[in-house]
């Protein structure tokens, strides 16, 4: 527990809680705003170091790029005046006249070969030939010399008739067909319409060392002309490493630059079609279809600040460790106390809570008992070692240790009750839950636990279960009772109705029997009255009326005391014969609506769905005035549903459900394993509804 366990009980000072916090704060914030400053500016300084390089790069070949397009242009302003000079020359008559003529003479041949020499010799051109319009070569300069670069016949003709059709010299493009697949370029001068003197350029010996002079120590230089070329570029780039030319053609990926910024010339940085990041400049060379550019690898210009970057970068990730270790230094302290003050404050917590809390080692001892568990054991010591077994009850002790151990060997948690010896003696009956505790790291440290006294919960739950036991004997008393008055109810419907099956066949089958008979006589008697006795004889037709509504009265008794037609004909046509009766007597109109058959049905259940439909009928006649009533008769799921209902004046819904009518048809329903719903409403009706399972 350290220091702090010894001195949990004391309290520091909010002050002095909160100013070593906020001055550890302020040191790690002033040491990171300070690392920060510091990258920031190193980063600054880098940034602007960088982009003034770039920009001397960009200025670099800016002025390259305009100086080559100046001399490029000079240069063939210079081979257009050669061709001025052609033109001008004596020696044209002499052309045509050879140009004119299918055999060429001696004389005209040797000037024309002194003036192609000469020019030759004064302005280094290859090749000079005079050509006809088919492209046949009439005179040339080295006849003799098998190495000599010659353009094919169709180059010539092309060349030749494009010279008569301008009548202008003009000097054609960069081109690879030569015979020694190198570029070249001519100077074409017309003769008339007859033909044209074709001067033969060597690139090499004019074009390339503009594009190959250029001042300066950078090794990646390098100039290129580039034209388009339908829908991509055709590129004559000199290689200065390997002293080769080609031609390369390459398509235009994403937006081409405007016409209008090409010819203006402009700078950027970007990758060329090695892939690599470069620095160029593209300048239009005026009269011609070409740009030049002038270029040099990202890379070597970025190299003198790249390795400033590397050194600034260094010095500003020790000042950032030395920063990160002072700030490390700092909140490992704050952590510290932290950490103390948490201890002490856990230690203060742990005594203050009514619980009983504990801690364990490793080495199973118990390191830490708070207050409230010292003063129920009676001890006055935080920790309990390896003695706590001591105060468990005997017959517990072995199951408790048992299950220590086992937690312990799988290092997981677990919940007990047992029984612990109280300072006074007592033996006490507590719950204990156990967890096991673990290091940021994963490493095992013990177990914390808590106990709570359920003494007095137990007896409670000892006293609950007695009184439930006792509240369950009562219940089962009272459904006991309650299924012998159900029982006694049904029997004595059964009698009720055994007794008016009695009845109803006494009335039917001896009183009515006898009325008959008297009715009989009486009409007998009547016979024998003479005429003249005209009051005799009217008394006996009063006599023999009487006696027929007597009858008619005890056939309705007996049919409602016993309705014979259910037994006889169903429970459907009792229904309608009951309904058409009410209807007859009470002069108000009920549909009945069946669905399905009910031949099934057992007597008693039929016999109790006509009694209701009978009480039901009558207490419509009775209370609701009515103009008109319903009986529905269904069958769902092996459920029979009975629906008496009427548009009477209704009633407000009491919800005693008193009266003797309805009592009568809840204990039916009752007896026979239903349910029976009442529902009124002032002003909307009365409707009952029973259901009964079949």
């Amino acid at each position: 527990m350290g220091e702090a366990g010894k001195h949990h009980g004391q309290r520091k000072s909010p002050a002095g809680d909160r100013i070593p916090g906020r001055l550890g704060r302020v040191l790690i914030i002033s040491l990171t705003f300070w690392s920060l400053a510091a990258v920031a500016a190193v980063w600054r300084y880098y940034t602007v170091q960088k982009r003034a390089i770039e920009e001397a790069a960009m200025r670099e070949t800016s002025a390259v790029a305009a100086g080559k397009s100046a001399q490029i242009s000079n240069w063939r302003s210079e081979r257009i005046g050669d061709g001025h000079v052609v033109m001008s020359s004596p020696v044209l008559e002499t052309a045509r006249r050879v140009l004119s003529s299918r055999a060429t003479a001696e004389r005209d041949r040797a000037n024309l070969q002194d003036l192609m020499r000469r020019l030759a010799d004064a302005f280094l051109y290859t090749d000079i030939s005079l050509v006809d319009l088919d492209g046949d070569v009439r005179v040339r300069l080295n006849e003799k010399s098998a190495a000599a670069p010659e353009y094919g016949i169709e180059s010539r003709k092309e060349l030749a008739r494009r010279a008569s059709q301008i009548h202008e010299e003009f000097l054609s493009e960069l081109t690879q067909e030569t015979s020694g697949r190198q570029p070249r370029m001519a100077l074409v001068a017309p003769v008339t319409d007859l033909g044209a003197f074709i001067l033969d350029i060597d690139p090499s010996r004019f074009l390339y060392p503009y594009l190959e002079n250029w001042p300066g120590t950078i090794r990646t230089r390098q100039c290129e002309l580039v034209r388009r070329d339908g829908d991509g570029l055709l590129t004559l780039n000199t290689n200065l490493h390997a002293g080769l030319v080609a031609f390369r053609h390459r398509a235009i990926h994403g937006k081409s630059p405007p016409e209008a910024m090409l010819d203006a010339g402009f700078t950027t940085r970007g990758v060329d079609y090695r892939g690599v990041p470069i620095i160029g400049t593209a300048r239009w060379i005026p009269n011609s279809p070409w740009y030049v550019i002038a270029k040099m690898d990202a890379a070597e210009v970025d190299e003198p600040v790249r390795r400033l970057g590397w050194e600034m970068a260094l010095a500003t990730a020790l000042i950032g460790m030395a920063n990160a270790a002072g700030a490390g230094l700092i909140w490992r302290n704050q952590q510290a106390r932290i950490h103390r003050d948490r201890e002490a404050w856990f230690y203060a917590a742990a005594n203050d809570t009514p619980a009983y809390l504990w801690m364990s080692s490793p080495a199973q001892e118990n390191s830490f008992v708070n207050k409230p568990l010292q003063q129920f054991l009676g001890i006055d010591r935080e920790s309990l070692a390896d003695t706590w077994p001591d105060y468990v009850h005997p017959e517990d002790a072995p199951r408790t240790r048992a299950s220590y151990a086992a937690a312990m060997e799988q290092k997981r948690g677990y919940t007990d009750e047992f029984r612990v010896r109280r300072f006074d003696g007592e033996y006490r009956t507590v719950a204990g839950e156990v967890v096991p505790r673990f290091s940021a790291t994963g490493q095992f440290l013990g177990f914390a636990g808590a106990l709570v006294d359920i003494t007095g919960r137990r007896r409670a739950e000892e006293q609950l279960r007695a009184t439930n036991a006792k509240l369950e004997a009562e219940l089962a008393e009272t459904v006991r009772k309650e299924k012998e008055i159900q029982a006694l109810s049904a029997r004595l419907i059964g009698a009720r109705e055994e007794e008016r099956r009695r009845l109803a066949h006494e009335l039917h089958d001896d009183l009515n029997q006898q009325i008959a008979a008297i009715s009989i006589g009486v009409g007998n008697l009547k016979l024998r009255i003479p005429a003249v006795e005209t009051a005799a004889r009217a008394q006996s037709d009063r006599i023999h009326q009487k006696l027929v509504d007597l009858a008619e009265a005890v056939r309705r008794m007996s049919h409602e005391l016993h309705p014979a037609i259910l037994e006889y004909r169903g429970l459907t046509a009792a229904l309608r014969a009951c309904s058409n009766e009410f209807t007859a007597m009470t002069h108000i109109n009920v549909a009945l609506k069946t669905d399905g058959s009910f031949d099934d049905v057992p007597s008693s259940t039929a016999l109790c769905i006509y009694r209701i439909t009978q009480e039901a009928l009558q207490n419509v006649a009775k209370h609701a005035r009515a103009e008109s009533a319903q009986v529905e008769l269904g069958r769902t799921d092996g459920v029979l549903c009975l629906k008496v209902s009427d548009n009477g004046i209704g009633m407000q819904p009491t919800g005693d459900g008193t009266g003797l009518g309805l009592l009568s048809m809840k204990e039916r329903v009752r007896v026979a394993g239903g349910t029976v719903e009442f529902w009124s409403e002032p002003g909307k009706g009365t409707a009952v509804t029973v259901r009964v399972p079949v």
